[in-house]
């Protein structure tokens, strides 16, 4: 079971980068820690009201929200998958492993990247923030995944980047592997069963072998 934003795919620079383009158009530097505890969550960040404060006046919501969606459409073209997951997901699916994605994202987006990347085909059950019943850090999205691919959470893998997700998986009581991004290097992930610094460290055999111990 996959996380989306990134686990599979650094989504989360992008949005990061695409508010952080625009707080520079107005000569503000919006910095990490502005948006690192919203990682993984399925809240946003306030960034317009942020930037308004910061320059002490009322801004154009609609203009920058505009120009912010620019820079984004920008940065989703040129994304793709994180090191060693495509390769992860390819030898599953030869394996014949079923896989699922886990996401506190609408399923609009999930769908849209996972077709970017050409990695659709391979996960057969998508439980996103419009299906589950609750998001996480509820293990409801992985314990709905569990379900749909007929997997005993037990004997189940969950990939994840943010403390979130972590909390999230291990509460269906599945093994977890965490591998931050560039945006969860400060989170708590000590509740993984492993961290991992890329996805290219791991081999199906150490999964097998994760989930028999």
């Amino acid at each position: 079971m996959f996380d989306l934003d990134g686990t599979i795919v650094d989504t989360e620079t992008v949005e990061y980068q695409s508010i952080r383009e625009v707080w520079g158009e107005h000569g503000a530097d919006y910095t990490v820690a502005h948006f690192e505890h919203v990682v993984g969550t399925s809240v946003g960040p306030d960034w317009v009201q942020e930037l308004s404060a910061h320059l002490g006046r009322a801004i154009d919501t609609q203009r920058v929200r505009a120009s912010r969606q620019t820079v984004k459409v920008r940065l989703l073209s040129a994304l793709g998958a994180r090191p060693g997951i495509e390769a992860l997901i390819e030898e599953a699916a030869i394996a014949g492993i079923p896989m699922a994605v886990a996401s506190n994202s609408p399923l609009d987006w999930v769908e849209a990247r996972l077709h970017q990347l050409q990695l659709h085909h391979h996960l057969s059950a998508l439980i996103t923030i419009d299906i589950a019943v609750r998001p996480k850090p509820h293990p409801a999205p992985y314990l709905q995944a569990c379900a749909a691919l007929g997997a005993e959470p037990s004997r189940s893998i969950a990939f994840e980047d943010s403390a979130t997700g972590v909390a999230s998986a291990r509460a269906a009581g599945m093994y977890t592997i965490a591998c931050p991004g560039p945006l969860t290097l400060g989170h708590d992930l000590s509740a993984a069963h492993r961290i991992i610094g890329s996805h290219a460290e791991l081999t199906l055999a150490d999964l097998a072998h994760a989930v028999r111990a």
